[in-house]
């Protein structure tokens, strides 16, 4: 842009002296623990100390958005990461558990209180899920968290006096 008077805010992908949650499901663990590698990868490489950073296990997708909420709600940390993996199987279930999580998650980004990275996966098959746990598609934990280093350093700068 030309026009100088603009002003443009933009987070940057630091996050020295922030505190950061990560909510992982335990249901397709072999899997989520490679997102979990990937965030905390992210967090880290980007200045943050593991001292300050928390992980929190729940048993499903489902659940994540639970404990997203009393972490938002606390007040503690500058952002969170949500991981988990939802394949694809005979039933409807996918479909409502994807949505409802997907969503859950959604709400509380919305809301602007702190950063949040939606890491939800959902797949059609095991295939896609190695894809995206950092075969070929990259590490999807990573970019949630990348996502969440950036937000919360936006927050934090674009909105002081």
């Amino acid at each position: 842009m030309s026009n100088d008077l603009i002003k443009i805010h933009a987070g940057q992908l630091s996050s020295v002296g922030r505190k950061f949650a990560i909510v992982a499901s335990r249901f397709n663990d072999f899997m989520v623990d490679r997102l979990l590698d990937g965030a905390v990868d992210a967090l880290v490489r980007t200045g943050a100390k593991e001292q300050d950073l928390q992980i929190f296990r729940c048993p499903g997708a489902f659940e994540i958005a639970g404990i997203a909420r009393r972490i938002a709600d606390s007040g503690r940390f500058d952002g969170i990461v949500c991981l988990g993996v939802v394949i694809r199987g005979a039933t409807p279930h996918f479909d409502l558990v994807v949505g409802q999580a997907t969503a859950a998650v959604a709400a509380i980004a919305a809301e602007g209180k702190l950063a949040v990275g939606n890491g939800i996966v959902a797949c059609e098959n095991m295939e896609q899920a190695i894809e995206r746990a950092g075969s070929k598609a990259g590490n999807r934990g990573f970019d949630a968290a990348m996502v969440v280093v950036e937000m919360a350093q936006l927050y934090a700068t674009a909105f002081t006096k």
